[in-house]
């Protein structure tokens, strides 16, 4: 099964490590913070594209012209920027996170997870709980990592405050 997220895609397709800051978390995890590389960004941001501008017709000109006021056009670029917001926010999860006791053998955190799935209010479908690599994604992007932790990713790895704002934004933490 692929993945969900365009950051554990990548991360299949990329490894990268640079120096780091070790922390723990307010819920108690200790994590090792590595800054994301700019390319890493741009690369997972880009794999979002933005939908096409709609043409109308103009009666007036007598030709076809881009109309980036529909509203369904409108609806679908948000769509996009949340999405690009949420990919940037993965990547920082997925290579700004180091779990320096690894993913909790315990499993109540993942019960818990599912037992939100079946309530609709998470989707894991697009994860493999199989995988390794994709279990260490969900604990992180739902468990480890909070608006905190993306704050200081992005300032170790030079992100502007807009795009960590962003990102915050999109972070369902």
């Amino acid at each position: 099964m692929a993945s969900k997220s365009k950051a554990v895609e990548v991360a299949k397709e990329i490894a990268t490590e640079t120096g780091s800051e070790t922390v723990t978390t307010k819920s108690g995890v200790r994590v090792r913070l590595l800054p994301v590389s700019t390319t890493l960004i741009e690369e997972v941001s880009s794999r979002i594209e933005d939908p096409p501008v709609p043409m109308w017709h103009n009666e007036q000109k007598g030709r076809d012209e881009p109309n980036p006021n529909d509203p369904v056009y409108v609806r679908l670029m948000e769509k996009a920027n949340r999405d690009r917001g949420v990919a940037v926010m993965d990547a920082m999860c997925m290579f700004g996170v180091e779990l320096i006791d690894g993913v909790p053998e315990d499993d109540g955190w993942l019960k818990k997870l599912l037992f939100m799935q079946k309530r609709g209010q998470v989707d894991l479908s697009g994860f493999d709980l199989n995988d390794p690599l994709d279990l260490e994604f969900v604990y992180k992007r739902y468990i480890a990592v909070d608006n905190d932790l993306l704050t200081k990713i992005g300032r170790i790895s030079t992100l502007t405050p807009e795009a960590i704002a962003k990102a915050e934004n999109n972070f369902q933490g």
